[in-house]
């Protein structure tokens, strides 16, 4: 008897083992035509869909990718049986593989589409010659605000929606300045803000001890520069390095993140201890059990996903039904006008309340767009959820690549510093909406009220 459960066991793990792979595929299918689209001379891209997919496979596809190697042994954190892993990655891999393609449709389908229905008038205009100069004065602002302005606005009510997209100015101004290197082959110049870029993991790492604010950073101008880069054959030898040499420093972070941490940012500790990390760098090897083990703790949000489902299921806990949709929308409302309101930033306990998992006190988790949309209308709610993602990103993308190609670039920081804000998918909605809003308000500032007056004052001096 329990040889024939061991066997019936090994047969259904195959089962899901082979469901992975297809859903795995299926992923690479849906990113190839979006990159496919976005590279297309007739609709013009600056990479903001690519950005949100790449990110989004950070978090769902390498997870689920470990698990489709039969040699991997799981050592959850969170679950005892290799087994339940493995059916809980899959239910939850399963769930945002129906989000991608419904983020594939929006982004590809109906955004064109609603576009070419619309035609709106603010989409086209003349072209013109750039304003160069402005793309110092973000990487200025952008540089303002990280070290004089953010520490300052996040004891301001409404303050820190400002700070992130303020922040954000810095990488949008590293995007231009690449771009402008490009275009005026200097390749030099190219080179040098690319390798700055870079280095941004490492300069958060140092002060912060933090790898995710940076990395995301380089992540949004790496792929930025893929969008104009040429030949493009280039480009998938080097998107495969660039991946490979991201999980090696990614196992290499987490093996010795602790020690990093306890460290004070920027002294002398902290750089003999990252000298001893990057001393002893670890490749990403596929059949090292420790190195699949770090990916799965980290970068697999399926197995939450796979849990939540299966306790909605099984009626162990009621949907949201839009409760968490309704947070995002008060969230729009800054707290400077309403001081008493109850919406807080964060994903608060939404992964521990339907998952069952107990987080330790101060320990953050994010929900991730495929979880919240899941936990209030189900599978639909992923594929509404996704597809209206996906077309509102491809708007701002297409919008923002006009304006660049026009050589309005007032109106693509207008437009690509609020699509920047929506590239979140770990985080809440509640998030999203804050950054999405912050972004908004910060472009009406420097872009409608300091640049114009900077520009009457130049103006009027030169007259």
């Amino acid at each position: 008897m329990q040889e024939v459960l061991k066997i019936t066991k090994a047969k259904m793990e195959e089962q899901q083992r082979q469901w992975l792979i297809f859903h795995l595929f299926i992923w690479l299918v849906v990113i190839v035509l979006v990159i496919r689209s976005q590279w297309s001379k007739k609709i013009p891209s600056v990479g903001l869909p690519w950005m949100y997919l790449l990110s989004l496979c950070m978090i769902h596809w390498f997870g689920a990718l470990i698990y489709a190697f039969p040699w991997y042994e799981t050592k959850s954190a969170y679950l005892i049986s290799k087994h339940a892993s493995l059916v809980n990655t899959a239910i939850g891999f399963e769930q945002s593989t129906y989000g991608v393609i419904a983020f594939g449709l929006g982004s590809l389908i109906v955004a064109p589409l609603l576009l070419k229905m619309l035609n709106p008038p603010w989409l086209y205009e003349f072209p013109r010659m750039p304003n160069l100069n402005l793309i110092k004065t973000y990487i200025y602002i952008g540089l303002l605000f990280a070290f004089v302005l953010s520490p300052i606005l996040v004891r301001i009510p409404s303050g820190a929606a400002l700070a992130v997209p303020g922040i954000s100015l810095f990488v949008v101004g590293l995007c231009l300045a690449c771009w402008k290197s490009w275009y005026m082959g200097d390749m030099q110049a190219f080179i040098r803000w690319l390798a700055l870029s870079c280095c941004l993991p490492l300069f958060t790492l140092l002060f912060l001890g933090f790898m995710s604010f940076g990395t995301a950073a380089t992540v949004v101008v790496l792929l930025f520069v893929f969008n104009f880069y040429r030949p493009r054959w280039k480009l998938v030898v080097i998107a495969l390095l660039v991946t490979y040499l991201g999980l090696s420093v990614f196992v290499t972070y987490f093996r010795d993140r602790q020690d990093i941490r306890a460290t004070s940012g920027g002294d002398n500790a902290r750089i003999e201890q990252m000298s001893k990390t990057v001393s002893n760098f670890e490749f990403f090897n596929l059949f090292k059990q420790e190195q699949l083990e770090m990916i799965d703790t980290r970068l697999n949000q399926n197995t939450f996903v796979g849990v939540s489902v299966q306790r909605l299921s099984n009626g162990l806990i009621d949907y949201a039904d839009g409760a968490t949709i309704e947070q995002a929308v008060l969230a729009a409302v800054p707290r400077v006008l309403w001081p008493g309101k109850t919406v807080a930033s964060g994903s608060g306990d939404l992964v521990s309340t339907y998952t069952g998992i107990d987080v330790a006190d101060g320990t953050s988790m994010g929900v991730g767009q495929v979880l919240e949309f899941y936990i209030n209308f189900s599978t639909w709610g992923v594929v509404l959820g996704f597809l209206v993602l996906g077309t509102i990103l491809r708007v701002i993308d297409i919008t923002a690549g006009y304006k660049l190609n026009s050589g309005n670039l007032v109106g693509f920081v207008s437009w690509f510093l609020p699509g920047i804000g929506l590239i979140q998918p770990i985080n809440s909605l509640v998030n999203i909406v804050q950054t999405l809003g912050g972004s908004v308000v910060l472009v009406y500032l420097i872009n409608g009220i300091y640049l114009r007056k900077a520009g009457r004052r130049n103006r009027a001096n030169a007259s």
